[in-house]
């Protein structure tokens, strides 16, 4: 469930990402109570879905994928830089100093340390009035005046953590992925933040940026499964994303276009998977033996790269574990068609309609395989084995008149000229309109 979509579930149920089940379940029980779901039918149902993605491990583990997290953290200021001082008396301190340093009355090492105490008490009367970005200039320059100074580092890295978790729940992606990106900068090893700058980036639109931050994302929680090969939800988390975010991890990497009648037939209508896609698909496999979609998506992008041996082996290792799976043989029979195994995809395709003899996507493949056989045939001059395509193809669409009319010019081309003239009168007949038909017979008959 992505962000920018609909509420994420803890939103839902007022509470922060990193929850325990525990407080899931109490929120959960609260609201239940608070609305009836007779009275409040909509939003009982909300409250219902947002719990049902929480309580389970897996669940929870694809929500948080695509959720901010909330990273924890406080200002942190001396009891001596938080003094009630007026604006006008620190402007004056400031003043001063600056005046000091120019005149070459004061050392550096003896206005520095002031000048940073009065910039530390102006930041902190900044902070309680919510002046982010001039207690964030207050911070910055006193870094310049001491890049070792440790509340001033602390206290611009929560800033910008903190403002950018802000924008982010405003929907403000493109400036919530800059004040992320500097924070980044100054803690690049926080793998909460690094995850918080994917989701923003690729919510903003910077798709490369995003790519670069999912890899590092998933490089750590690959590294902390290591450490806890047993943690169901840090694989379901890697998981995730290798699945959805797969290609896009690929840099713009494209394989060539698949077979027109295969990705027709399959239906097909997604960007293809090049090959770091692919890879991320077998990592998927490694963490997960048993993800029939990882291993279904290989075949399918092996299948779009023409790799038809490849696909096949893939196709028929996913058929033994789901010997009745009709998504995994049409594939297959179009792989194995593909490959020149011609026989063998139509059996294929034949088992799969006994399986299921209304599956019109089984029915479709068949039709468009032996008209596309058929043709292919009679480019060849076979026009024996093209017959026997176009007439397989009268089980299917017995009241044709295109497949009548491919009969025909069969016919015509192989020197039948009395069969072909049926064939095209059988076609006129179903559609009194079809103009290929009704020259053909005209042509026929001029040469009687």
């Amino acid at each position: 469930m992505d962000n920018n979509t609909e509420k994420n579930a803890y939103t839902v149920l007022g509470l922060q990402k990193g929850a325990a089940l525990d407080e899931i379940k109490q929120a959960y029980l609260l609201l239940v109570k608070k609305y009836d779901p007779e009275m409040h039918t909509d939003r009982f149902m909300e409250i219902q879905k947002a719990f049902n993605r929480l309580e389970k491990t897996a669940s929870r583990a694809r929500e948080d994928v695509h959720t901010f997290n909330f990273i924890k953290g406080e200002f942190s200021f001396s009891t001596e830089e938080q003094t009630p001082a007026t604006d006008e008396q620190i402007a004056q301190v400031l003043r001063s100093l600056e005046a000091k340093k120019a005149a070459g009355e004061a050392k550096p090492e003896e206005t520095v340390p002031k000048e940073i105490h009065v910039l530390m008490i102006r930041s902190w009367k900044r902070v309680q009035k919510k002046l982010w970005a001039e207690a964030i200039q207050d911070w910055q320059q006193v870094i310049k005046l001491d890049p070792t100074h440790r509340r001033a580092k602390n206290n611009l890295l929560y800033s910008f953590i903190t403002l950018g978790y802000s924008y982010a729940n405003h929907g403000l992606y493109e400036e919530a992925a800059e004040v992320w990106g500097q924070a980044a900068q100054m803690n690049p090893d926080n793998p909460e933040l690094i995850h918080n700058l994917a989701l923003a980036s690729e919510l903003s639109g910077r798709t490369e940026e995003a790519a670069r931050y999912w890899q590092e994302t998933v490089k750590r929680w690959k590294a902390q499964l290591e450490r806890e090969p047993d943690n169901e939800y840090l694989k379901t988390c890697i998981i995730e994303i290798l699945r959805k975010h797969g290609d896009r991890m690929a840099s713009g990497e494209k394989a060539p276009t698949a077979a027109a009648a295969a990705a027709s037939a399959n239906g097909n209508t997604n960007r293809p998977t090049g090959a770091k896609g692919i890879e991320d698909y077998r990592e998927i496999l490694r963490l997960n033996p048993n993800d029939f979609e990882a291993q279904f998506k290989i075949a399918n992008a092996l299948m779009q790269q023409r790799q038809w041996v490849e696909s096949i082996k893939e196709l028929e290792e996913l058929r033994r574990k789901f010997p009745r799976n009709i998504e995994v043989m049409n594939l297959l029979g179009w792989a194995l068609l593909n490959h020149g195994k011609v026989d063998d995809a139509f059996t294929i395709w034949r088992k799969a309609r006994v399986i299921d003899p209304k599956n019109h996507q089984i029915n479709e493949s068949l039709i468009k395989a032996h008209m596309s056989m058929g043709r292919t045939l009679r480019d060849k001059k076979l026009y024996t084995q093209c017959l026997v395509h176009f007439k397989a193809l009268m089980n299917y669409l017995p009241e044709s008149d295109e497949v009548h009319f491919e009969i025909g010019r069969t016919y015509q081309l192989k020197g039948d000229e009395r069969a072909a003239y049926q064939e095209f009168q059988k076609a006129l007949q179903l559609n009194p309109k079809h103009k290929n038909a009704r020259n053909a017979i005209s042509t026929l008959k001029l040469r009687r």
